[in-house]
C-alpha cells in the first residue's frame, strides 16, 4: 500500500509529529467489504498516497483491536454528520482531536476533502481549533451519565410498559424489528424469552418463536457449512452481508440453546449443532481459541464463495434441481445481482413432504446428497480470508454459548470445548491478574477492555454452574475485584471502557450494540456473586447501576434489554435452588436442561462454607433445596419434585 500507514500509537505519533501535520485516522476491520473497496480504489492510488504522505500523518486502526479508539472517533463522526459506519475516516489536529469525519470516500471525494481541510489548516487554524473544542466537549457530554436525584423503587410495571412501546417497532411478518437492514441481536431475543417466561404474554412468545424460526431458515444462515452471517441487507433476511463474525455465532449458540430448553423445537437444536461444527471446523486455531472473523469477499467479489449461478446448480444437482429449488427457495426469475442465487429454507419439512410425497428419511438422504454435491463445488472456489486475531471478549462469549448448549443437550463436547477455550484465555491472554484484549501471532496484545473482563467473568460463572468447580468462582471473584479497582468511574456507578490513558474523553458505554453492554453484564456478574458469596457491597453496586439506568428503560428503548433482564431479576421473586450431596452434579445437569430465568442456582458435591451451601451437606444423601429470599421449603431428592415446588410456590 503506497500510503505510509502507522499503527495506532497516540504517544508515538504526537512525539514524531514535530512539523505539526494534520493526522488522518482510518478505522476499519479485516472482514469489512467497504473497507476493502476504499483501500483498493482510494488508498492504493498513487495521487492519493502522495498527497497523504506529504501533508499528513496517517494512522491505520483495526476497530476490533482498538475498540476504544473506534468508539471515540465514531462518536465524533456521529456528532458531525448524524451517522457513521466503516471504514471510518477522520482528520484530526496534531493532538488527535477530530475536525472532519466520514465513512467511504471515492478517490475524487477523498482528495477534495484532504485538500480543503489542509487549506483551512494553513490559512485559518483557529477555526479548526474552535471546532475541535466543540466536538471534544460533545464527546465528553455523550460519555457523561446523569445521576438520578433520588433512588427510585424498582417497579415491574416499568418492564411491562416498556414492552408495549417496543412492540410498536416489531416486524410481525418477517421477525425482529422493522429495519431496512437487520441484525440478529441475540441480547434482545434472550430478553424476550426471559420476559415471556416471567410475565406470560402470547404476543411476545409468538413474535419470539416466529423470529427465531424465520432467522434459522433464512439466507442469513449458511445452509451448507453452518454459521450465521453478520446481518441481512434487506428486511426479509434473504441476502446477507456475507462476513461471519465470532461474536454473532457465539451469542447465537446461547440464544438457540435457551430457546430449545423452553420450546423443544428441533430446528433450534439443529442450528446450535451446525453453528458449533462451523466454529470448530473453520474458526478454531490449532493452539485453541476461535478466530475473529471470515471476510465477506474473495478475489471475485463479495459473497462469491457462497452464491450460486444457475449453471452451477444445474450441473451439480441434475434431475433433483426442481425439488432442490423448491426446498431452498430459489426462483430463477429473481436473481441476485443479475445472475446469482442464495440458499434459504423456503418451507418447513412437513408440508414439503406432503406436497412431494416424500418420507422424512428420503428427504434427509436427499438433503445430505444435495449439500455434499454443493460442498464439492465450493471446494473449487476461493475461500475468503480469515482474520486470525483471537479476541478475548468474543471467546468468552463463545464459552457462555457453549455452556448453554451443554445444559440444553447434555452433550459433553460442548462442555469440553468451553473448558478448553477458557483455559486458552487464561494461558494466552492473561498475566498477573490482568487480561489482554487479543492474542496474535503467538503473543498477547493490548490491555484488556471492560468487555474482556465482564464477559470472561460471565464465562467463569457459567463454567462454575455446570462443573461445580470452585476454582471458576474464585476466578470470577478475582477478575471482578480487579475490575472494581481499575475500571470504576469516579463520577458515576458505572465502569469506564478502558483502564487508563483515555483518548479525548473517558468512555462510559451502557447500551447494547452487537455485543451486550459490558456495564450491564458486569452489574449482572456482581449481582450473581453477591448471592453466591454473601457480598452485600456487590449487591449495592448493582442497585446503584440499575437505579441510574431506569430512565432509559422507561423510554421503551430496546438497546437496554440486558439491563431490563437484570431489572426483571431484581423486581420479581427469584428462587435459590441449592443441590448438595454426592449426586449433585448429575441432578444439576438435569435441572439446568430446563429454562429457569428466575433461578439462582448453586450446587456442590462436597461440604462448603459458602453462604448458600453451608451446613447442608450430608455424605450419604443428595438434597435439593428450593428457597425464596433465603426461606426454604422441605428438601427433596428429585428434580421433578423441585420443579413442582417452584411451580406451586406462589
Amino acid at each position: 500500500n503506497p500510503v505510509q500507514w502507522q499503527r495506532w500509537n497516540a504517544t508515538l505519533y504526537q512525539k514524531e509529529n514535530r512539523t505539526k501535520k494534520l493526522v488522518v485516522v482510518s478505522i476499519g476491520y479485516s472482514s469489512g467489504h467497504w473497507c476493502h473497496v476504499m483501500e483498493e480504489e482510494t488508498f492504493e492510488d498513487k495521487e492519493v498516497a502522495d498527497l497523504m504522505n506529504t501533508q499528513f500523518i496517517n494512522i491505520k486502526v483495526d476497530r476490533e483491536e482498538n475498540p476504544d479508539v473506534d468508539n471515540i472517533y465514531m462518536t465524533a463522526v456521529q456528532l458531525m454528520t448524524g451517522s457513521g459506519g466503516w471504514p471510518l475516516n477522520v482528520i484530526c489536529l496534531p493532538d488527535g482531536r477530530p475536525i472532519y469525519g466520514g465513512t467511504y470516500h471515492t478517490k475524487e471525494q477523498w482528495i477534495k476533502v484532504l485538500q480543503q481541510t489542509y487549506k483551512i489548516y494553513q490559512n485559518n487554524p483557529q477555526r479548526l481549533i474552535e471546532f475541535a473544542n466543540q466536538i471534544q466537549q460533545g464527546i465528553r457530554q455523550v460519555n457523561t451519565i446523569q445521576l438520578a436525584d433520588t433512588e427510585e423503587n424498582f417497579d415491574i410495571e416499568i418492564l411491562k410498559r416498556e414492552m408495549q412501546l417496543w412492540k410498536q417497532q416489531w416486524d410481525y411478518e418477517y421477525g425482529g424489528e422493522r429495519r431496512k437492514q437487520k441484525f440478529i441481536s441475540p441480547t434482545k431475543f434472550n430478553y424476550l424469552l426471559h420476559y415471556t417466561t416471567l410475565f406470560p404474554d402470547q404476543e411476545v412468545e409468538n413474535h419470539l418463536k416466529h423470529s427465531l424460526k424465520t432467522i434459522a431458515n433464512s439466507g442469513i444462515f449458511d445452509h451448507l457449512e453452518g454459521g450465521f452471517f453478520r446481518y441481512s441487507v434487506d428486511p426479509y433476511w434473504n441476502i446477507p452481508h456475507f462476513e461471519k463474525m465470532l461474536y454473532d455465532n457465539a451469542q447465537v449458540l446461547q440464544t438457540y440453546a435457551r430457546a430449545y430448553k423452553q420450546f423443544k423445537n428441533p430446528l433450534f437444536k439443529s442450528r446450535v449443532y451446525q453453528t458449533f461444527n462451523f466454529l470448530t471446523q473453520t474458526m478454531e486455531d490449532q493452539k485453541g481459541g476461535f478466530y475473529a472473523a471470515i471476510d465477506a469477499d474473495n478475489s471475485e467479489g463479495e459473497g462469491r464463495y457462497y452464491l450460486w449461478t444457475k449453471e452451477e446448480l444445474e450441473t451439480a444437482l441434475g434431475p433433483h434441481l426442481n425439488l432442490f429449488t423448491n426446498y431452498y427457495g430459489i426462483d430463477f426469475e429473481q436473481p441476485f445481482e443479475g445472475h446469482f442465487y442464495h440458499l434459504k429454507q423456503a418451507t418447513t419439512d412437513t408440508p414439503f413432504l406432503k406436497a412431494n410425497e416424500l418420507t422424512a428419511k428420503t428427504l434427509s438422504l436427499l438433503k445430505s446428497r444435495w449439500q455434499q454435491q454443493l460442498k464439492d463445488v465450493r471446494k473449487t472456489k476461493e475461500f475468503p480470508k480469515i482474520d486470525k486475531k483471537i479476541i478475548t471478549s468474543w471467546n468468552a462469549l463463545a464459552v457462555v454459548g457453549l455452556i448453554e448448549a451443554y445444559e440444553a443437550f447434555k452433550d459433553s463436547q460442548f462442555l469440553d470445548k468451553a473448558i478448553s477455550i477458557f483455559d486458552f484465555i487464561l494461558s494466552k491472554a492473561y498475566d498477573d491478574k490482568r487480561l489482554f484484549h487479543t492474542y496474535q501471532k503467538g503473543q498477547p496484545k493490548i490491555k484488556g477492555f471492560l468487555e474482556d473482563y465482564a464477559y470472561t467473568i460471565k464465562a467463569a460463572l457459567a463454567l462454575y454452574k455446570s462443573t461445580l468447580n470452585r476454582s471458576y468462582l474464585d476466578r470470577a471473584l478475582a477478575l471482578s475485584e480487579y475490575t472494581l479497582k481499575n475500571f470504576a468511574d469516579a463520577d458515576s456507578p458505572y465502569f469506564t471502557f478502558k483502564e487508563k490513558q483515555h483518548l479525548l474523553s473517558k468512555i462510559i458505554s451502557v447500551d447494547d450494540g452487537v455485543l451486550p453492554s459490558p456495564n450491564a453484564v458486569m452489574a449482572d456478574n456482581l449481582w450473581t456473586l453477591s448471592q453466591f458469596l454473601g457480598r452485600k457491597d456487590f449487591n449495592q453496586k448493582t442497585i446503584k447501576m440499575l437505579n441510574t439506568i431506569q430512565p432509559f428503560l422507561i423510554e421503551g428503548r430496546s438497546d437496554y434489554t440486558y439491563w431490563a433482564q437484570l431489572l426483571a431479576k431484581e423486581t420479581t421473586p427469584h428462587f435459590e435452588v441449592i443441590i448438595v450431596g454426592p449426586k449433585a452434579k448429575t441432578l444439576a445437569a438435569t435441572l439446568n436442561s430446563n429454562y429457569l430465568p428466575n433461578i439462582l442456582f448453586q450446587a456442590s458435591t462436597t461440604e462448603s462454607e459458602l453462604p448458600l451451601l453451608k451446613d447442608r451437606f450430608y455424605p450419604s444423601e443428595t438434597f435439593i433445596y428450593v428457597c425464596k429470599n433465603y426461606v426454604c421449603l422441605r428438601p427433596v431428592k428429585t428434580v421433578v419434585a423441585a420443579l413442582k415446588q417452584i411451580k406451586n410456590w406462589k
